[in-house]
């Protein structure tokens, strides 16, 4: 018989759960749930849903930007999170997959407390952490690819759980785009560049990436168009099937946010390509013409070239299949991207 690693080491086991706390479900109680549907765990609502592709339909299920954010002062928080499947895929951590994220804090800089996943191959989470019992903000970093049935938190007898503080952004960013934006294959759910730059600014933010189901689609454009957000991040390059698909959608889907939302705040992406300048041009080209376009209509647009987006030197060590970033190459995505936000949002 195998012996499995964690018999070996003890830093590899489960946190288990204890007894002695009161469960209740997250949406009973004044905790806050941002990036997701009021009331579901889903990313789209039911008008959208009636609207989507087969595939859109199950991306959107996924929690990618989901968080739940509350103050307490227990001394342990358990978690009981079910997911909807546990399958995974082999060249993505299972922690970022299905894990939940947990840091403690407000601010730019909250304090990373751990993450927590489902034993592989089954549904349940069932762990806790440990806060210092002083009344302090918890923040919770949903799965990046499985979606949620139940998540049930729990804390000592007596303990408090208040509704959050507030972002210092609470208009949230909204990244439309593709796998990447969905965070794919980051090791941890806080670990996407969307959370990453998002946690550096205080600010809110909402998670529309799907995996090769982001396709420019008018009926998304206009949805985008009506949500309150502070910025716009454009990046489904990736999943146009061809040039030529990308020339047709790329400017006609900005187009309806901007004739909605003349004032906001744009940065469109070209895809993170890993390769060397030059063998990415004409999809790169396309995104740039859109802003060159955007920009002489009077938007506030700025271009992100996806070829600056994972840096110079150890590029080639930035994904994990030439496509998918992995944790270097979404902080690189980040830390470029910060001073575009920083522009857009105003701040020095």
């Amino acid at each position: 018989m195998k012996t499995r690693m964690e018999t070996l080491d003890k830093n590899l086991q489960a946190v288990p759960l204890e007894a002695g706390l009161n469960f209740q479900d997250v949406r009973s109680t004044p905790a806050r749930i941002y990036g997701l549907i009021e009331g579901e765990y889903a990313r789209l609502p039911a008008a959208q849903r009636s609207l989507a592709s087969e595939k859109l339909l199950i991306l959107q299920s996924c929690t990618s930007g989901g968080r739940v954010r509350f103050l307490t002062d227990s001394r342990r928080l358990g978690l009981r999170m079910l997911v909807t499947d546990s399958e995974g895929y082999p060249h993505m951590a299972y922690s970022g997959y299905a894990g939940v994220d947990c840091y403690l804090g407000e601010g730019t800089d909250p304090k990373y407390l751990g993450t927590r996943w489902p034993p592989l191959g089954e549904r349940l989470l069932e762990s806790e952490f440990e806060l210092p019992g002083t009344l302090s903000l918890v923040t919770l970093y949903l799965p990046l690819y499985t979606g949620v049935e139940l998540l049930e938190l729990g804390l000592e007898p007596g303990a408090a759980l208040l509704a959050p503080t507030p972002y210092a952004r609470e208009t949230p960013i909204v990244f439309y785009g593709s796998s990447i934006t969905q965070g794919g294959c980051a090791s941890r759910s806080s670990n996407s560049y969307c959370a990453l730059v998002s946690r550096w600014l205080d600010s809110d933010f909402y998670c529309l990436g799907f995996s090769g189901g982001a396709m420019g689609e008018p009926w998304m454009a206009e949805y985008i168009s009506q949500l309150p957000m502070s910025c716009f991040v454009y990046d489904y390059d990736y999943n146009a099937p061809s040039p030529d698909y990308l020339r047709q959608t790329h400017r006609p889907f900005l187009q309806t946010i901007l004739d909605r939302n003349p004032k906001l705040p744009v940065i469109a992406m070209s895809r993170p390509y890993p390769n060397l300048p030059g063998t990415d041009g004409e999809r790169r080209e396309i995104v740039h013409d859109t802003c060159v376009w955007a920009a002489g209509q009077g938007a506030q647009i700025q271009f992100a070239d996806g070829l600056s987006l994972l840096g110079g030197r150890g590029r080639e060590s930035c994904t994990v299949d030439r496509t998918h970033p992995n944790d270097l190459g979404f902080w690189r995505m980040a830390d470029t991207l910060l001073p575009y936000l920083s522009r857009a949002l105003g701040i020095n």
